[in-house]
């Protein structure tokens, strides 16, 4: 029978052994840069398709009723897999040295590493398949579609702008990993440097209890990444606005092609590595 400890267990020994996550010597800015790893070993939590909150996201002031729920992706779905793999040391130092310069360790995580997750994900597939499971992770599938500028994707209302049909972050907050931070991060009790994944899966795991009830209580809103915010798209009052966000990260794609990032809101805050929310601790 599948268990947490299994799925954990293959999770961490794909990112140790597979050699997507580390730099390839080909793809390193500096020689000393190449065989360095992207992501430490996830972490998961386990959300139930019965969880009310699946229709909360379906309402306009969360995601939208483009939003597709679990047994949409999978009708025979009993329970969502969520996990966020923590940027590793390398990545995490490299951004944090300066203000505006972007880490090479952040740059090829935030593209090589993205690629290399979706690796992680089909093998999960995979790997649940093989215990009798059906499996899906919605962002690898050829059916999530996502919008940046409105009206740039046909198969979405034409409105619509930053936003898809499946939202990796929303998923880990229901599932129980994190709460969002005013940067519109996912915060978790191993901080919001990392990038999240999740499979819709037919096994009927144990599920984890949500340790918070509020959608900001991990975030104790001191305004340190609105500070770090080289696009000043962050304020105290208003939170993130994803255009000039956007904008900026598209401006570092043609400063580093064929890299591009910024992350600059993820790193020296509070929240970098673990829960900035003292009562939550």
């Amino acid at each position: 029978m599948l268990t947490r400890e299994m799925i954990l267990e293959e999770l961490s020994r794909f990112c140790k052994e597979d050699a997507g996550n580390y730099v390839s010597p080909d793809r390193a800015i500096t020689p000393s840069d190449a065989g360095q790893r992207m992501y430490d070993a996830p972490i998961i939590a386990i959300g139930s398709v019965d969880d009310p909150w699946w229709q909360h996201l379906k309402e306009p002031q969360a995601i939208g009723p483009h939003f597709k729920g679990p047994t949409e992706w999978l009708p025979t779905a009993r329970t969502v897999v969520s996990y966020f793999a923590p940027f590793t040391e390398f990545v995490r130092r490299g951004n944090e040295a300066d203000p505006l310069e972007v880490g090479h360790g952040w740059l090829y995580a935030r593209v090589d590493g993205q690629a290399f997750l979706h690796r992680l994900n089909h093998h999960m597939e995979d790997f649940f398949r093989q215990h009798g499971v059906e499996a899906i992770s919605p962002y690898a599938s050829a059916d999530f579609q996502h919008v940046f500028a409105a009206g740039t994707n046909p198969a979405l209302d034409p409105a619509l702008s930053f936003t898809s049909n499946w939202s990796e972050r929303h998923v880990a907050y229901v599932c129980g990993l994190g709460t969002f931070g005013l940067s519109k991060g996912l915060i978790t009790k191993k901080g919001v440097a990392g990038r999240f994944g999740s499979f819709v899966v037919s096994a009927d795991l144990p599920t984890d209890e949500r340790p918070y009830t509020g959608l900001y209580d991990y975030c104790s809103m001191c305004g340190r990444c609105a500070k770090n915010c080289p696009a000043h798209a962050i304020t105290l009052e208003e939170g993130k606005k994803h255009p000039p966000c956007s904008a900026y990260v598209k401006s570092m794609g043609v400063k580093y092609s064929p890299f591009f990032g910024c992350g600059k809101c993820q790193v020296n805050t509070p929240c970098e590595r673990g829960i900035a929310n003292p009562k939550f601790r």
